[in-house]
């Protein structure tokens, strides 16, 4: 009873602070379209030093849009620069935490700001998305403990190492963030996805973006119900020797010998899902016709896109932006 009371209690706190923004707004353009506006605005922004600037000048533009615009700075941050950190200081030395958005890049040699001081402004976080522009040995499991583990309320969380050449490999730390059930790893280093993955022990939706041989990875991947992979066209390896370049990266994750290993092997009547985001070009049309087979083969059901145009190149990978869709 309890409860419902005090559920019942929050329901109307929220409809009566509804009601009074309606009558703020009364007059003005709808508040919906205000907040749309400047949400659309602000996370499009990639320079700090722009994005706030657009803060300053919309402050005093109104108190009508100043008042919109700081729930929306609070809802989606951005700490990827000293100077958003030093302004999201000086906003919640004002206002009460309440990031659900965050984009967070980490530099392990110019640390402009500690991992520890980030998680205590982002606890009711849910989504975020963490670059990592210049790696150092254990520097993820720093991460792990002082920033994911810490964020009870994440759920959805994006992750991208620097290219692979430059990363160091992920040990496992014995860290575990059982929040998380959708994982994004557009990048990782080297023999390190296992690791990685065995830190996230409630995944259901998995995304990777860097191929890999998929067989090592099925014991870390009991939970994993939809497994979204990244494919392009013109992959390029990095070697010593002068770079690889594969003109389709479908085979590459060697699908085939992950279902004989038992990849997304259900036990129940839910069959589970494979989406392969390949390049426009059907050149590979004969693998992916072989993978969609073995997929129906194994009760595995199987979907490929369409969507990476033929000019892809791995420098078009945003390290420090969330990608919505990640998950659609």
């Amino acid at each position: 009873m309890l409860c419902e009371l005090l559920r019942l209690s929050s329901k109307l706190f929220c409809l009566c602070k509804r009601k009074a923004q309606l009558h703020k707004y009364k007059g003005a353009l709808p508040y919906e379209l205000v907040e749309k506006i400047l949400v659309d605005a602000w996370c499009s922004i990639g320079d700090s030093s722009t994005r706030w600037h657009f803060f300053g000048v919309v402050s005093i533009l109104s108190k009508v849009w100043r008042d919109v615009l700081y729930d929306v700075v609070l809802r989606y941050a951005f700490v990827e620069s000293k100077p958003d950190f030093v302004m999201y200081e000086k906003l919640l030395s004002r206002h009460d935490p309440r990031a659900r958005y965050i984009s967070i890049v980490l530099d392990a040699v110019d640390k402009q700001f500690r991992i520890d001081e980030i998680a205590k402004h982002v606890p009711e976080a849910r989504f975020m998305c963490l670059a990592i522009i210049t790696d150092r040995r254990d520097y993820f499991g720093t991460i792990l403990q002082s920033l994911l583990a810490k964020t009870e309320s994440l759920t959805h969380l994006r992750i991208c190492w620097p290219p692979l050449h430059n990363s160091f490999a992920c040990p496992f730390s014995g860290v575990l963030v059982w929040s998380v059930t959708h994982l994004h790893i557009a990048r990782h280093p080297s023999a390190s996805l296992g690791s990685i993955l065995a830190s996230f022990p409630n995944v259901t939706h998995l995304r990777l973006g860097t191929p890999c041989f998929l067989k090592n990875l099925v014991p870390y991947m009991s939970t994993v119900r939809v497994l979204i992979l990244d494919a392009p066209p013109r992959y390029s390896v990095y070697t010593a020797l002068p770079t690889l370049i594969f003109p389709s990266s479908v085979p590459l994750w060697n699908i085939l010998d992950a279902l004989e290993h038992g990849l997304l092997k259900s036990t129940d009547s839910n069959p589970r899902q494979i989406i392969m985001n390949a390049g426009r070009s059907d050149t590979d049309k004969l693998a992916i016709s072989d993978i969609s087979l073995s997929c129906q083969n194994h009760g595995v059901a199987f979907e490929c896109r369409r969507i990476h145009p033929s000019c892809w190149h791995p420098s078009h990978l945003e390290s420090g932006r969330w990608d919505h869709d990640a998950w659609s």
